[in-house]
Formats: C-alpha cells, sequence, structure tokens
C-alpha cells in the first residue's frame, strides 16, 4: 500500500518538504580550537612556536630573507573540512612566513613544516626550505589559535631583511627618475650565449613592487639596492640549440650576484629568454667587504665566467677583448662572389654568398671524433673567433658530402694583407660547409671572404678543382 502524504486535506500527493539549509557557521571571532585530521591540537601553541625556532636558522644562513611586517610567525592553513563555531580543521602541516626565497617574485613566500601524529603524540619535521627560485605558499586562509587569520597572499608594506634577492619582471612603464634609479650604461656583460646589460640602479628608500605587490622597504640596519637589466638569452641561432652536442645539449647561459655574504645564482625560470628584469637586493648599510658584482657564466665544456663589479662596470679580472666590445647584430653583405668548379667530365659556375656573421669567443664547431657540436676558443685573450655561415647555390654543382674538405678553400682575407687561420668548420650532407670559423685580432672590423683558388680530392667524385671568377665579399664589424 502506497501511503501519501496530504497537505491541507486536499487530497493531491505532494513533493517532500526538503529540511532547511543550516546557516554557515559563524566565523570564530577569538580564540580558537584547532583540529586535526578530527582530533583536537591541545599544544597548537607549542607547536607554533617549535616550528618559528626552527625556521630562525634558515633565515640566519640566508637560505631565505624576512619579508612583510619583519617577523616570522609560524600558522596553520585552513583544511576543507567542516568548520564548527570555535575549532578550524588545518592540514598537517605548518607555514611559516612571510619570507622571501631568493629569486622568487614579488609575492610573499612560506616555508611549509610537516607535522607528524604518533599515537597520541604530536611531532614536526624539518622545516621544508624551497629551493631558490622555488616558491611555496598555502592555498587556503591560514589562522592561530588567537583566532588570528589572514590571506598568505595579503601584503600591502613589505620588508626586506638581510639576503633577500627578488627578480621582478619590468614592463618598461616606469622610468628610471620615478623609480629613484641611475644610468647604468657602463654594467655590461655578454659571452656567445647571453648578454646583460646594464639599464638602471640604485638604492632607494622602496621599491613598489609589480602586480600590486605592496612597497618594499629594507630592514633597520639593511640597504636596498635595485639593478634594472636587459636580459638577452638567445644569442645562439635557434637551429644549434637542437643539434647535437657533445655535452648532451647546447650551452645554458646563467647570470648570478657575487655579494659579499655570498653567491647567488639568479633562478633560470625567473629570467626571460630576451627581456627586460629588476634584481631587488640587501646589503648591511654599514658597507664594508669588496664591492658586488654581477656575473655572466654559461655551462659548457669550460666554463667561461665574468664578472664586472656594481655600480661602476669595472671588470673584476681581466676578461676576454672580444668580449668587452659592445657589438650589436653584424649584418650579413648582401654582395656574393662566383666561382668556377671543374670536375671529371662536368664543370660549372656558383654563388658564395655569407648568411651570417658571429664575432666572439666561443664558437660551435663539428668535432671530428664524435660529429658532434663542441665549442672551441682562441688561444690568446687578445684574439677572437669570426664565424662565417656559408651558403652555396649554383647548377649541376656536384653532390656529395664534402663540406669538411671545401672548408679547406675557404679564405678569410685579412686588412694589410694577411689570411686568418681557419679553426673550426660545421657542415652537412652538402658539396660546401654552412659555417667556417677564424681566429682573429679581438679589435677586427674589417676583413673579406673569398674562394681559395685550389682542389680537393672528393671521396667518391675524385678531384674537384675550384677558382674565384668575381671579387671577394667585404664584412663590416661593428666597432
Amino acid at each position: 500500500m502506497l501511503l501519501l502524504a496530504l497537505a491541507g486535506g486536499c487530497g493531491l500527493p505532494q513533493e517532500p518538504t526538503p529540511p532547511p539549509t543550516p546557516p554557515p557557521a559563524p566565523k570564530p571571532s577569538g580564540p580558537i580550537e584547532v583540529t586535526l585530521q578530527g582530533f583536537r591540537l591541545p599544544n597548537a601553541d607549542a607547536l607554533l612556536k617549535a616550528g618559528e625556532e626552527a625556521v630562525a636558522t634558515a633565515i640566519e644562513q640566508q637560505r631565505v630573507a624576512r619579508s612583510g611586517d619583519g617577523s616570522v610567525r609560524c600558522w596553520f592553513a585552513k583544511a576543507e573540512a567542516e568548520q564548527g563555531e570555535y575549532y578550524v580543521p588545518v592540514e598537517s602541516k605548518l607555514w611559516c612566513g612571510p619570507v622571501q626565497v631568493p629569486g622568487t617574485g614579488p609575492a610573499p613566500d612560506w616555508i611549509p613544516i610537516p607535522v607528524l601524529t604518533k599515537g597520541d603524540r604530536v611531532e614536526l619535521e624539518a622545516p621544508k626550505v624551497p629551493a631558490p627560485g622555488q616558491a611555496t605558499t598555502p592555498g587556503t586562509e591560514i589562522v592561530r589559535p588567537d583566532g588570528t587569520s589572514r590571506k598568505p597572499h595579503a601584503q600591502s608594506e613589505r620588508n626586506a631583511g638581510p639576503g633577500y634577492l627578488a627578480v621582478l619582471p619590468d614592463n618598461g612603464k616606469r622610468s628610471n627618475v620615478e623609480l629613484g634609479l641611475n644610468d647604468a650604461t657602463a654594467v655590461y656583460l655578454r659571452d656567445d650565449f647571453a648578454a646583460v646589460e646594464g639599464k638602471g640602479w640604485g638604492m632607494p628608500g622602496s621599491f613598489p613592487l609589480p602586480d600590486n605587490g605592496g612597497v618594499l622597504h629594507p630592514e633597520r640596519g639593511q640597504r636596498l639596492w635595485v639593478l634594472r637589466l636587459r636580459v638577452d638569452r638567445k644569442r645562439l641561432d635557434e637551429e644549434l640549440t637542437s643539434a647535437p652536442w657533445v655535452n648532451g645539449s647546447a650551452p645554458v647561459p646563467g647570470i648570478a650576484l657575487d655579494l659579499p655574504g655570498g653567491w647567488r645564482d639568479l633562478p633560470k625560470a625567473q629570467l626571460p629568454d630576451n627581456g627586460s628584469i629588476f634584481v631587488v637586493f640587501t646589503l648591511p648599510e654599514q658597507g664594508g667587504g669588496a664591492p658586488p658584482k654581477l656575473v655572466l657564466n654559461s655551462n659548457v665544456q669550460s666554463l667561461l665566467e665574468q664578472a664586472v663589479e656594481l655600480p661602476s662596470g669595472k671588470p673584476a679580472y681581466d676578461l676576454p677583448a672580444v668580449l668587452r666590445r659592445k657589438l650589436g647584430t653584424v649584418k650579413s653583405p648582401s654582395a656574393t662572389q662566383s666561382l668556377s668548379f671543374k670536375l671529371v667530365g662536368v664543370s660549372g659556375t656558383a654563388n658564395l654568398g655569407v648568411s651570417g656573421v658571429r664575432l666572439g669567443w666561443q664558437r660551435p664547431v663539428r668535432q671530428a671524433e664524435s660529429g658532434k657540436l663542441g665549442l672551441i676558443a682562441p688561444t690568446g685573450m687578445n684574439k677572437a673567433l669570426l664565424e662565417v655561415q656559408l651558403q652555396v647555390t649554383g647548377t649541376d654543382l656536384p653532390e656529395e658530402l664534402a663540406g669538411y674538405l671545401t672548408a679547406d678553400r675557404i679564405a678569410l682575407k685579412l686588412p694589410g694583407g694577411g689570411k686568418a687561420k681557419l679553426v673550426g668548420k660545421r657542415f652537412d650532407g652538402g658539396l660546401f660547409p654552412t659555417a667556417v670559423v677564424f681566429e682573429v685580432p679581438a679589435e677586427l672590423t674589417s676583413a673579406q671572404v673569398t674562394i681559395d683558388a685550389g682542389s680537393v680530392t672528393l671521396p667518391a667524385l675524385g678531384k674537384l678543382e675550384l677558382a674565384p671568377t668575381g671579387a671577394p665579399i667585404d664584412l663590416r664589424l661593428e666597432p
């Protein structure tokens, strides 16, 4: 038998009335009970104090820096469980901060400390101090047993303690004058893979952080330093980055600060391939010690490391002369050189062109043993390597992999009549090399590329004779 509920005697079946939705639990306005996995934490305050003592060591070692109002406190992060009127479920970890992990952006960082339950005991693991450049932040509101709560990212006034280092994007909207910065054109470093150029520097009393991150002030006893840098980490030709290398991959350029308090790498994840950044750090107000230095290095077979003092731009030690030249992009000449070739039963003409020019200290060439790319360097600090990228076009050109042979017939004429020494080459499956590398004087400003009359013996097709029939190609290198 189906029993129907009747409403008001009308005799019609009615949907059951749903129970009323209970009102949300009021937000605690005073002391609260903290619960972990459904159990009350009677020693919550003691846990927070122990966590604060544990992270104090990381701050003293400058693995992180104080940020915020200058005090570092530990908090519980709310768990996604139902909250009562006087109790708050929390995650099984403490979050201590706000701090600044070296190399991260403007947002406050936090150090997690796992909380372990062992029977009726609760213990703390060691603080999980983030690696440089790796920010960690709780995903929910954080609370303390006295009822205090806050949003992890909320911070209007920010203080920078000892060891503070932040890498911030620069959208170019604020001028040096607005930011209290000076000119920094003397700060300049480059190698064959990256370039860093100073755009501004200063020691302002405060610095506005991007993305409404608040205003940064140095702690008492600290001085704020701000570097405005233009970074270009894309100086290696794109097609070479994916080629096979002796070391397994193409060189990775890095930037660092050599500070009186220690070495600080700028995390590569925070560096643009091509763009501008602010580097904000603190130094003791009383000074002393060696001046801070900006360092450019690349992870290559033999590490090339360069450093200049800040803000003067004075080299910290002898650097290769060619890398102190502020070279822009060297334009490829539009002219070509005509040439003739002769093989048994075949003869014809072709044109030699230059598709790219690179003047530097280390250039990638094909290694004879492995066929992979490796770096070579000149024989002295007053020498340089000039890479000339080639393109040869013509009809009836022999088809044979012979670039490693015909490279010897490419010459570079120097002012005064001499010829540069060929020290390296790159080639693929064609008759001519894709690039040849010569050792030249570091101050070279012009040269000529030409076919050197002579012959080579091809493995399959025999003797190939080459001769120039047009004028050499002029190269102009910017001073």
